[in-house]
């Protein structure tokens, strides 16, 4: 006859707990991480032109500046417009010359929400090239 004290209970609990398929699991995780990690990024590799201190690209003739100062009025290249005339205006000029830059200054105490509506306008009339102008801020200042 079998002893009772060494036959275990069915429902009696384990005490202890298996970690091997849990390592297992683990381990094909990383191995995926690690095989997936150089896919996921994506690089484009440019070749920008280089420019000495010294040169200065000639200003072409097909560039357009719109202002829009503090108190919200536009203007082309120093002349006021209206602001329902401006995407009018600017289609006209790029089915001119299809090279039609638009270099955008707006003053500082505009809201985003009206520059963003002139950016708008801009690209609504068939412009594809855009340059917002900034200021150039010394380090020290």
């Amino acid at each position: 006859m079998i002893s009772r004290s060494n036959v275990k209970a069915a429902d009696e609990p384990l005490a202890e707990i298996n970690i091997t398929p849990l390592v297992d699991v683990m381990l094909v995780l990383v191995v995926i991480l690690l095989v997936m990690a150089p896919m996921l990024t994506r690089t484009l590799h440019i070749d920008l032109p280089k420019l000495a201190a010294g040169d200065v690209p000639a200003v072409r003739d097909h560039a357009v500046t719109v202002s829009l100062d503090a108190h919200g009025k536009l203007a082309i290249d120093g002349r006021n417009i209206a602001p329902d005339q401006l995407e009018p205006t600017l289609r006209r000029l790029a089915a001119h010359d299809d090279r039609t830059i638009v270099n955008l200054r707006s003053d500082r105490s505009q809201p985003f929400g009206a520059v963003a509506s002139v950016l708008a306008k801009i690209g609504h009339a068939g412009v594809a090239h855009v340059a917002v102008a900034t200021e150039n801020v010394e380090a020290g200042n």
